[in-house]
């Protein structure tokens, strides 16, 4: 009969094995606390469209990247275009970006910087008559900083340029909860 000590290194490999769901999910859960699910308000200006509201979701990556400070960010933006006479235009646009936040220590200003998707639908109708509509997709590039605050409600700042046919700088304020 085999010694007990024979078994042990294959013992150990096994258990080893067996434990690395567990401690991949602590890793995800870890990562989930450390970027909550946050929603939040925001007013815009974009320099082709005026201004705009609209609001955003915010959640961490960790799961995709455990030891990375990335965050996803959806935001929609409904604007108020100046119009010419006699011509209604709307126009809206989302954007589902990643972003890296900078800085990894405490401080009550955490920057971050990234890039993703941008979708805009302009709308031109005048009176009585649809005139058209068109989509289009671009790309954006954003940075901007959250202020911890000690309390649930973050402020932040974001430029977010835009290149593509909807070809803009949009500057956006807001909260998030």
């Amino acid at each position: 009969m085999p010694h007990v000590s024979a078994h042990l290194p294959h013992v150990l490999v096994l258990a080893t094995i067996a434990l690395l769901p567990v401690q991949a999910e602590a890793q995800r859960r870890a990562a989930a606390a450390q970027h909550p699910l946050s929603f939040g308000g925001q007013v815009s200006h974009g320099s082709e469209t005026d201004f705009g509201v609209g609001g955003r979701v915010v959640f961490g990556l960790g799961a995709v990247a455990p030891r990375a400070p990335l965050e996803g960010v959806v935001a929609f933006d409904y604007f108020f275009p100046d119009e010419p006479p006699g011509i209604d235009l709307t126009y809206w646009e989302i954007n589902g970006s990643v972003a890296y936040r900078v800085a990894r220590r405490p401080a009550a200003l955490q920057p971050y910087l990234g890039g993703g998707v941008n979708i805009g639908r302009m709308a031109a109708d005048t009176v009585g008559e649809s005139r058209g509509s068109e989509t289009r997709v671009g790309l954006s590039v954003l940075g901007g900083t959250t202020l911890r605050t000690g309390s649930r409600a973050t402020p932040f700042a974001e430029a977010r340029v835009v290149v593509g046919k909807n070809d803009q700088l949009i500057i956006t304020g807001g909260l998030r909860f």
